[in-house]
């Protein structure tokens, strides 16, 4: 799978622009050194990231087993 945006699912779209709304925030909240508000907006960021991470690693792991059946046949 690519980086290349029209690689992405929806789902994974909407998440990465989730992803740059909160760095944004969080951003502006380092800017106004408002503390609390930047470490809740990181923990979301990095709960968003992990999401993307894990759909891309199953996409991952489904192309590999996809290609063993293919190598049984």
């Amino acid at each position: 799978m690519s980086n290349h945006p029209s690689s992405l699912t929806d789902a994974e779209q909407e998440l990465a622009s989730i992803a740059r709304m909160l760095s944004h925030i969080r951003d502006s909240a380092r800017a106004l050194d408002a503390q609390a508000v930047e470490y809740c907006i990181e923990m979301a960021l990095q709960a968003v990231a992990s999401e993307l991470r894990d759909r891309r690693e199953l996409v991952i792991a489904a192309a590999g087993l996809e290609g063993r059946t293919h190598l049984l046949q």
